[in-house]
């Protein structure tokens, strides 16, 4: 069974000036929301990425491949910086 959903959501987004003014241009530009250039650049840079990717499960759900394994240290790293 293939479940699927049509949901968006939305989110607050902290980026620099520079990144937004160049993102809502790309919207501008080829008449799109600024969120769906966004959605669409993060989605492009995944795929560049050495080693890592992103993409949906059939049952909706995103599966992440990372570039290396994520260590029980790493995680302890980032526990320590909050």
């Amino acid at each position: 069974m293939r479940l699927c959903y049509c949901v968006v959501v939305r989110t607050t987004l902290d980026i620099s000036d520079e990144a937004y003014y160049i993102a809502k241009a790309i919207a501008r530009d080829q008449n799109r929301s600024l969120g769906r250039v966004v959605g669409d650049l993060i989605l492009q840079s995944s795929k560049g990425a050495k080693g890592a990717s992103i993409r949906m499960s059939d049952y909706g759900f995103p599966i992440f491949r990372c570039a290396r394994p994520v260590t029980t240290e790493d995680v302890k790293a980032l526990d320590d910086e909050e």
